[in-house]
């Protein structure tokens, strides 16, 4: 089990390996796409940054299919509630409002 794998079962024990295996792919690739290595706070601080600035997720769903990019939601969505003493309750709304709008235009 690598470390986004690791991480992410401490936090959601009930998912299955199958489930953990996407959420583990999918939270390397922003990993990568925002240039971190394994740091699940930083990566979640600025995507949050990025979200509200712009106000819209669309730099966390730009690429992938329409599966793979609501995964990328569920996986941002796990991490915000993860780091949520980090988060203020304006921000959590104005994220789950994005988040839902994001998922609206992936199907």
């Amino acid at each position: 089990m690598d470390n986004y794998s690791a991480f992410i079962k401490q936090f959601r024990p009930e998912l299955a390996n199958k489930t953990l295996s996407q959420y583990a792919k999918q939270l390397r690739y922003l990993s990568d796409a925002y240039g971190l290595g394994f740091n699940p706070l930083q990566l979640t601080l600025d995507i949050i940054d990025i979200a509200i600035e712009e106000l819209n997720v669309k730099h966390v769903t730009l690429q992938g299919l329409p599966y793979e990019k609501n995964i990328r939601l569920a996986v941002f969505r796990n991490l915000i509630n993860i780091f949520n003493n980090y988060i203020t309750p304006k921000d959590y709304e104005t994220l789950d409002s994005l988040i839902l709008e994001a998922k609206i235009k992936n199907f």
